[in-house]
Parts: structure tokens; C-alpha cells; sequence
């Protein structure tokens, strides 16, 4: 029998399908479920991205700096340590870097203190700086590059620039602050005043503290640092450092108060070997680390003890230690390991991966990072 209201009973029908299919679209939108074959804007498909860029990443570039420096802080130090943490490359919660001055490899590894230092962790014996003379060392030491430094005449290429605040000349300082984390320069005999970029060079008279250079202090050759983040150029008053007489340097209260993640270290002239000899910079380096920023300051910081430059062998090849408790004692290291080729730049492409930061030019980014010298 056919029903006495055939077009009732079909409107009727129609009426509960477009009220249940309203219904699950409400229900669908509040899930952030798109309808079938229809992306939203800025989604890709799954198992579909486009080339270069990662699936929910943003294509506008300023758009994405603009919500990076609008994070808060603490949101940009949980996402650096969150990066850090899923590294495969992780070995690390800090890093100090010491550099010495002028020491060929053969004399620094034959040296009595730098030889003790050696035994507790990682010495290469196939390290080598990138030019000579010294600034463009130091300047690629940060930079992943000398900017063409080391192409003027010898005289020249250690005459101190003032690198343009600009995208062309960043250093891992720019790195390491976007990604939340912080670095310092300490300097023994810094200059006094706001900023002391102008002095290139300080003769420190009437004491047994040694000289100063700029050349040495290698972010204060960049503008963005010296208008921005001089505050982390730090001075140290080498003739202070005995703790128990509550006579310690700017660097041990930090160190005790908690060093941020990278930190520069540049002795005066006479403590890196510079105005004396490796045999006074082995000795200072030596009482730095035993005297000064003791193993129990140290817990979960790597030392890194390199020269910027050899003084007369050959092939610039140089004295490099990483000690640490995170790298393995000299017994248990692999000398084939040890004797791979390495240069600064492996030195700041392994700090970079350390920390999950993008390499900054093509000296880091083609380096290869340090490896299998870590517990």
C-alpha cells in the first residue's frame, strides 16, 4: 500500500537529511576536520608538501618572524631546549671556548700542563686553523666565515672592521638568541666604559696583568652586537679569582650563578701566549681550570681549548681540546678519531648542531661536526 502523503513523508525525509548533514559539518569544523577533497588555505594534503617546505610551516617568511619575536621569552627557551633535546646531536648544555695565541701543534701537544689537560679528554692531532694571521681565525670562529678577511696583505688583514648590521654579516650570537638560548665574550682587561669598541689595543702598565687587543674579542667587530647586545661583552679582572677570599672574577659569579649556552673566553696577551710563550699560556690555562672554574662549575659544559693560529709550522696545524663530562678520557678515545681533519669551522658547525641551530655560512655548513669522542 502506498502512503496516503507520499510528498509529506519525502519533504519530511529531505528535512532530517539536511539537519543531520548541518549538523556534522558543525561538529566537523570544531574538530579543524576539512570537508573531503577541499585543503584549507596554507594546509597541504597528507603525504603531500610542497618543495622546501614542511608540512604546517608558514610560506610567508615575514609573517613567520613576526610570530617568532613575538613569543615570550621563556616560550623561546623552552622551544630551544625542546630542539636541543630531540638532536641527535645533543651532547652538551654549555659551551666555553678559551683560545690561545700563536702555538705550533708540535710544540702545544709536547707541553707538560696542556699534556695533563689532554689525558682527561679529546686532543686532536689533525686540527688546523684557516689563516693567517689571527683576526680572520677569530672572525670565522663565529661566523662561519672571514668575510674575505684574510685576502688583504698580512699587515692589513689584522686591522679590526666594523662589520654592517645587516643580514650579510651574522654570527651565532644572532642564532642563539632567535632560538631563546644567550651567549657571552668575557675578555680579561676589557677597557672600562660603555661599549668599548673604538680601542683596538689597551697597554696595561705597572702590572702583571697582560695587554689588550680587539682583534681577540671577535663579536665586537660586528655593529649589530656593538648597538644591541654589548651588555654580553663582558670584563674580567684577571688579578681576581681567588674564591675563598670571596675575590672571584665576573666569570666565576656567572659560572656559579649558571654560564649561558655559549661563552667566549679571551685571556689578556700574556695569559694566551701572545706577549709570553704555549709554556705560559699551558700554565695559565691549566690553573684556570684546576684553580679557577673547577670540575664541580663545570658539570654539563664542554671546554673547548684551541689556539687561533699556528706560529710557524707549515700547515697552520694546531693544538685542540675538548674536556668535558660528556666527552670520553683520553684512554678511551679512537686515535683515528682523533686524527680526522678538522678545523674551526667543525668547532661551530658541532656547537650548532649541539643546540639545533641553522649553520651560518658556507665554512660551517660544509664542515663536518666533531663526532664519536662523546660518552
Amino acid at each position: 500500500m502506498r502512503p496516503r502523503f507520499p510528498r509529506r513523508v519525502g519533504f519530511a525525509r529531505d528535512l532530517l537529511f539536511a539537519a543531520l548533514f548541518v549538523t556534522c559539518l558543525l561538529f566537523c569544523s570544531k574538530l579543524g576536520i576539512s570537508k573531503p577533497g577541499i585543503s584549507k588555505p596554507g594546509v597541504s594534503k597528507p603525504g603531500v608538501s610542497k618543495p622546501g617546505i614542511s608540512l604546517g610551516q608558514s610560506t610567508d617568511p615575514g609573517h613567520s618572524n613576526q610570530a617568532e619575536a613575538a613569543k615570550p621569552a621563556q616560550d623561546k627557551k623552552d622551544d630551544a631546549a625542546q630542539a636541543a633535546a630531540k638532536s641527535s646531536a645533543h651532547h652538551f648544555d654549555r659551551v666555553v671556548i678559551i683560545v690561545l695565541e700563536n702555538g705550533d701543534y708540535e710544540v702545544a701537544v709536547k707541553d707538560a700542563n696542556l699534556s695533563a689537560l689532554a689525558a682527561h679528554g679529546a686532543s686532536f692531532s689533525n686540527f688546523h686553523a684557516l689563516f693567517h694571521p689571527s683576526y680572520p681565525n677569530y672572525l670565522a670562529m663565529v661566523a662561519g666565515t672571514d668575510f674575505g678577511i684574510h685576502n688583504r696583505t698580512r699587515f692589513l688583514a689584522d686591522r679590526q672592521v666594523n662589520f654592517p648590521s645587516d643580514a650579510a654579516h651574522k654570527t651565532i650570537a644572532d642564532r642563539l638568541i632567535a632560538s631563546g638560548l644567550d651567549f657571552k665574550n668575557y675578555v680579561e682587561e676589557l677597557p672600562e666604559g660603555d661599549c668599548p669598541y673604538k680601542i683596538d689595543s689597551q697597554h696595561i702598565s705597572k702590572s702583571k696583568k697582560g695587554d689588550y687587543v680587539r682583534r681577540h674579542v671577535p663579536f665586537l667587530s660586528f655593529r649589530e652586537v656593538q648597538e644591541k647586545w654589548c651588555d654580553r661583552v663582558i670584563r674580567v679582572d684577571s688579578s681576581k679569582g681567588n674564591s675563598l677570599l670571596g675575590d672571584d672574577s665576573s666569570f666565576i659569579r656567572d659560572a656559579k650563578a649558571g654560564l649561558v649556552a655559549y661563552s667566549f673566553y679571551s685571556p689578556n696577551m700574556n695569559d694566551d701566549g701572545h706577549n709570553t710563550n704555549v709554556g705560559v699560556a699551558g700554565a695559565w690555562v691549566s690553573k684556570f681550570l684546576d684553580k679557577t672554574f673547577t670540575e664541580k662549575l663545570r658539570k654539563g659544559t664542554l671546554v673547548i681549548v684551541t689556539f687561533d693560529e699556528s706560529d710557524h709550522n707549515s700547515d697552520n696545524r694546531i693544538f685542540t681540546l675538548f674536556l668535558g663530562d660528556m666527552v670520553k678520557e683520553a684512554s678511551q678515545q679512537d686515535p683515528k678519531v682523533l686524527d680526522r681533519h678538522y678545523t674551526h669551522y667543525s668547532v661551530l658547525r658541532t656547537i650548532e648542531d649541539n643546540f639545533g641551530l641553522e649553520p651560518l655560512a658556507a665554512g660551517d655548513r660544509e664542515a663536518a661536526p666533531i663526532k664519536d669522542i662523546w660518552k
